[in-house]
C-alpha cells in the first residue's frame, strides 16, 4: 500500500486566462477579478507572453481580438465565455456565469463584449490604437 501523500494535483493550474496586459481597462479588471479566480486555481497571463497565440492553436490577429481561457483538460474559450466558464466555479458568481451561457444572453453577451474588447484601449480617454487616437481627439475637440 502506497501511503506517500504528493502534491502533485495541488499544483496544476485549473486553467489560464490570457489577458491583455498593455490595456489600463484590462488590467484594472485583472487587479480587481484576478485574487478570486487565482484562489480557483486559474493563473493570469498576458496576451504578450511569446507563443502564447500557438499554445492556443490561433492566429495572432485572434489572440489579440479578446480574452481567452485555456482549461487543464485543453478547453479554450475567448470573449464572454473566458468570463463565463470561472464564474461557475466561484458560488456567488456561478448565477452570472449559467445566465451567460444561457443562447440568448450569450450571444447579448458576446456583442457587448466584442464592442468593449474592440475598444478597450480608448476606454477613459487614453486610446493607443493607431488611428483611433486622431479620431478620439477630433471628436474631443468636438465636444469642447
Amino acid at each position: 500500500m502506497n501511503t506517500e501523500i504528493t502534491d502533485k494535483n495541488a499544483a496544476k493550474p485549473a486553467g489560464w486566462i490570457y489577458f491583455d496586459g498593455d490595456c489600463r481597462f484590462c488590467t484594472a479588471h485583472r487587479q480587481r477579478w484576478g485574487k478570486i479566480f487565482e484562489r480557483r486555481g486559474f493563473v493570469w497571463v498576458p496576451l504578450q507572453t511569446p507563443g502564447t497565440a500557438e499554445r492556443l492553436g490561433i492566429t495572432e490577429a485572434q489572440l489579440q481580438a479578446e480574452m481567452w481561457l485555456q482549461l487543464a483538460d485543453g478547453r479554450k474559450f475567448s470573449g464572454i465565455n473566458a468570463w463565463s466558464v470561472p464564474m461557475r466555479r466561484v458560488w456567488w458568481l456561478w448565477p452570472l456565469g449559467v445566465v451567460l451561457a444561457v443562447p440568448g444572453f450569450n450571444a447579448v453577451g458576446r456583442a457587448l463584449y466584442r464592442w468593449l474588447a474592440k475598444h478597450r484601449h480608448c476606454i477613459g480617454g487614453a486610446c493607443a490604437v493607431p488611428g483611433r487616437a486622431q479620431a478620439h481627439s477630433s471628436s474631443q475637440r468636438g465636444t469642447k
